[in-house]
């Protein structure tokens, strides 16, 4: 009956270490994945602030292609990225477009 508790003992031991090493181990991994994660969110806005821009190049082949098909010179005053494409918005976008009555 000793030995039974002895046994019982070490085994409490063991299992008491091994529970000890795999909170060690996922502390370092959770200091391994908050690192990570603070490179990726370090990246995101400047990620965001190159998507935001509009290049000179797109600009300028925007005007061509409308003085090409209104026949005279155009000026771009303003022109922004869209977010997200959402079916309904792009619905919305076509239908304003298609209203509009262009002089030749």
């Amino acid at each position: 009956m000793a030995s039974t508790a002895m046994d019982k003992g070490a085994a409490n031991m063991e299992t008491e270490a091994e529970v000890k090493r795999l909170q060690s181990e996922l502390e370092a991994l959770k200091k391994e994945f908050g690192a990570r994660l603070a490179a990726v969110e370090a990246q995101l806005p400047k990620a965001a602030a190159e998507e935001e821009h509009v290049s000179a190049e797109t600009l300028a082949m925007i005007a061509v292609a409308v003085t090409a098909y209104l026949g005279k010179k155009v000026k771009i005053r303003s022109a922004h990225l869209l977010p997200t494409v959402s079916p309904w918005g792009q619905a919305g976008r076509a239908i304003v477009q298609a209203s509009h009555n262009l002089k030749r």
